[in-house]
């Protein structure tokens, strides 16, 4: 038997907007990459791995290996706002 539950609602801000733009532009591999973990995300967003002060609220995914989608669960609204996709060097400086 499954349990049917509802995806959380999605939040984009200008920054994830800009990088995703950016980073998937050329790269259709990697745009697919990115979906299918947002999709994730939606799914199961208090799954993926909590960050520590100062990016308490804010968890991570990895995307092919090396690059890294930062998002904040909305817990009372059921939503995932994404904050960032980036190259894991530069990721954290959020």
């Amino acid at each position: 038997m499954t349990v049917a539950h509802e995806m959380w609602d999605l939040q984009v801000s200008p920054e994830f907007e800009k990088d995703y733009r950016k980073l998937c532009r050329k790269n259709l591999g990697f745009k697919r990459a990115v979906d299918s973990k947002v999709a994730e995300i939606q799914d199961n967003p208090l799954h993926f791995k909590p960050l520590r002060a100062p990016l308490q609220g804010v968890r991570r995914v990895h995307v092919s290996s090396s690059f890294v989608l930062l998002f904040e669960p909305l817990t009372g609204a059921r939503a995932v706002r994404l904050l960032r996709l980036a190259h894991h060097d530069e990721a954290y400086g959020v």
